[in-house]
Formats: C-alpha cells, sequence, structure tokens
C-alpha cells in the first residue's frame, strides 16, 4: 500500500519560503514607486539605486543575529530601518494611488478637446506623490484612538451599571516603541479615570531588554478598582516567567488561567483571564472554575480566537487583541478588508454571540513594520450596562 500521508515541510523549508514570499513582497510594493519616480525625473537607475540601498539595509538587519525585533543602535534604527519604512509605506500608498490618479487623467482627457487643458501624466503621478506623501506620515505617527462603547450585560449588578473598563493590548514596546512612548499611552488611559483596566497581553516586541521598561510603564497605570493583565504570545519570546514577577512587581494582577471578584457596594463581577494559545498555556475552564453562579463575566483573553468557547460558557464581555486590526486595512471598509482577516473572522471591534460580546482592540503598537494604513491604534473605554435578563436568555437560547 503506497503511503498518501502529506509530508509537512521541515522548519527551515517553511522558513525559506516565508523569507522568500516577504522578499517577492517587499519588491513588489516597490516597484510603482521605483517607475512612477523614474517617470517624473526622466532617470531610472538613480531611483533603482536608492531602493536597492534602503531595501538592502533592511534585509541586513532582518537576517542580522538580534532580526528586527532586537535592540538596533540608534544609527542603524534611523538611518537604516526608519527611511526603509518610510520608503515601503509610501510605495504601498503610491501603487494604490496612482491607478486612481491616471484613471481621473484618462477620463478627464476624454472630457476636452484641447490637450493643454488636459491633466498630464506627470501631474497625475505628481498628485498621487504627494497624496502618499501625507499618508505615510499619518501611517507612521499612529496616534491612538479613544474608542467607546457601552455593553449590555444580563444580570449585572445595579452597583456596576455605568462600571467603565479602559483596555489596552498589544503594545509591542521595544525599538520602535519606546518607553516614553508607552508613558504616553499610561497618561492617556489615566485621564480616562476608568473604574478598571485591562491590558490584554503582547507587552514586548521581543527579547528581555524590555521588559523592566514596559513594566515600569504599566506601573503607572492608575484605576479605582485594579489593573488586570493577561499574557499574549510575544510576551513568550523571551523567559515568560520573569515578565510576569516585573509586572507583578509594578503592581498589576496577572490573570493566568484563573479569576477574581471584583466587589463594588456588596455586589461582583467575576474578572478573568486565560494564559496564551500559541504556547498552548491557556485553560478556560480553569479560568472561570472560581465564578459563582450566575456571576457576570468579563474574561481577558489575548487571542480572540477563544471567543466561541468563552460564549458557549457563558462569558459576558470577552476582550482581546493580537490581531493589531490587521494594520493595513482598506479605506472605509478596514472591518472586513484587513490583514488579518487570513488569521481570523474576529479582527477589530465588537462581535457579538447571543447576550455574550466580543471586544478586538486594535492595539497600540505594531508587529513587523511599525505602520498602520487605515487602522489607526486605539485606547478602548467600555462602558457596562444592565441588560434584561430574560431578553438576554431568549436571545442566548435563540443564537
Amino acid at each position: 500500500m503506497s503511503d498518501t500521508t502529506e509530508k509537512k515541510p521541515a522548519p527551515r523549508r517553511r522558513r525559506s519560503r516565508i523569507f522568500g514570499l516577504a522578499i517577492v513582497v517587499t519588491v513588489a510594493v516597490q516597484t510603482p514607486l521605483v517607475a512612477g519616480l523614474a517617470h517624473l525625473g526622466g532617470h531610472l537607475l538613480p531611483v533603482l539605486a536608492l531602493a536597492a540601498a534602503l531595501t538592502g539595509g533592511f534585509m541586513a538587519t532582518v537576517l542580522g543575529p538580534r532580526g528586527i525585533w532586537g535592540a538596533p543602535s540608534r544609527a542603524r534604527l534611523y538611518l537604516v530601518l526608519w527611511p526603509f519604512f518610510v520608503w515601503w509605506t509610501l510605495g504601498l500608498l503610491f501603487a494604490g494611488l496612482a491607478p486612481i490618479a491616471l484613471a481621473v487623467r484618462a477620463l478627464l482627457s476624454t472630457m476636452h478637446t484641447s490637450p493643454a487643458s488636459a491633466l498630464s501624466t506627470n501631474a497625475a503621478l505628481g498628485y498621487a506623490l504627494v497624496a502618499g506623501l501625507a499618508g505615510t506620515v499619518l501611517a507612521l505617527r499612529n496616534s491612538p484612538r479613544v474608542r467607546r462603547h457601552e455593553i449590555a450585560i444580563p444580570g449585572l449588578p445595579a452597583a456596576f451599571d455605568g462600571f467603565r473598563v479602559a483596555q489596552i493590548s498589544d503594545l509591542h514596546c521595544g525599538p520602535f516603541a519606546s518607553g516614553a512612548r508607552v508613558d504616553r499611552w499610561v497618561a492617556a488611559v489615566n485621564r480616562l479615570q476608568a473604574d478598571l483596566v485591562a491590558v490584554t497581553g503582547d507587552l514586548i516586541a521581543s527579547g528581555p531588554a524590555f521588559v523592566p521598561v514596559v513594566a515600569a510603564s504599566l506601573g503607572k497605570l492608575r484605576a479605582r478598582d485594579g489593573v488586570f493583565a493577561s499574557m499574549g504570545n510575544h510576551d513568550y519570546f523571551t523567559d515568560g516567567e520573569e515578565m510576569v514577577g516585573a509586572l507583578e512587581g509594578a503592581g498589576l494582577t496577572l490573570l493566568r488561567n484563573r479569576g477574581v471578584q471584583v466587589r463594588r457596594d456588596g455586589a461582583a463581577i467575576f474578572v478573568a483571564g486565560v494564559d496564551d494559545t500559541w504556547t498552548r498555556r491557556h485553560d478556560l475552564d480553569k479560568a472561570l472554575a472560581g465564578r459563582p453562579p450566575e456571576m457576570p463575566v468579563v474574561l481577558l483573553a489575548h487571542d480572540p480566537v477563544l471567543f466561541p468557547d468563552a460564549a458557549s460558557r457563558g462569558v459576558d464581555l470577552t476582550l482581546s487583541g493580537h490581531t493589531h486590526g490587521g494594520q493595513i486595512g482598506v479605506p472605509f471598509l478596514a472591518k472586513r478588508f484587513n490583514l488579518a482577516r487570513v488569521m481570523t473572522r474576529f479582527t477589530t471591534g465588537l462581535y457579538r454571540s447571543g447576550p455574550s460580546t466580543l471586544y478586538v482592540n486594535r492595539g497600540l503598537g505594531s508587529t513587523g513594520l511599525p505602520v498602520r494604513i487605515f487602522v489607526p491604534a486605539e485606547i478602548a473605554l467600555l462602558t457596562l450596562r444592565r441588560a434584561d435578563r430574560p431578553k438576554a436568555a431568549a436571545a442566548r437560547s435563540a443564537a
């Protein structure tokens, strides 16, 4: 009998494929920009030399011993990496804007009988380039927005009606998100004066260098009923126990497959957290084991893939991150069309399953390239509201 079992490629072979795909994408994104600048300037070789120098410097860093997530020198950071990020982002935006500009030029040409009054190719490309530069500035600035939502929870005690939860996620503290930047995010959260702060994982990019940095910054978070955190996959790109110790030493309550009661005026809600799914440390049953019957539950789960299981167990509100909202999305349609859609259908914002609600935070930092296009960073402020229990029970039954 012949063996028809499909053999999985070796890890080295898979990495080679991923790296090869990354090179193809990197080159393809730059091609329209190189062609456009060559057309505007009249010379191809200088533009090709610039593209080759920027891409070569970036690839040398990626293939280096520390990779892109390490701790590059300030010279490499500001003279090699950031110039490439600017160039690549401009290339991506130009690749989308140039065809639109050229289509407008063609349309205007058909509407004018005089060639002098028509839009020239150079002018169309110039407009696309200017618009791309403006978009690049916005994409790299990445200033977070505060997104406010009200969440209906069946059986929520009256004492918690109006309870406000501030959620942040995916800080990725590292070379592209310094301690000073995290401090600014923390200050923005504190200005909201939330009742509880939830930090849903991926606090560092990689390695031990930024563990004390992010812990010191997050230790400045303030909330009346506490600051709670769960672990993400990047938090195990170093010694996870060292990360836990640093965060707990800074005053955060780490929820690793466990929950606690948050009490107010004789009433309580159950705040639980699960560990990382990528390293298979998560245990939802264990996290919910201490929940008293009928007590409303808020669950911190970095990976939104757990939401269907959480909803089936009666979790009222699941707070997740992980996706970054895709980091790059289609204008006005970013919730449906973004890069995270290849990974999960829970990419950004609110989702519901019967009376259970999931909120997927777009995060504050980034991974890979420090770029967000039409998917801005965010701080979520979620206000809990009482819901009618009979109606909620009917919705659960229908679901």
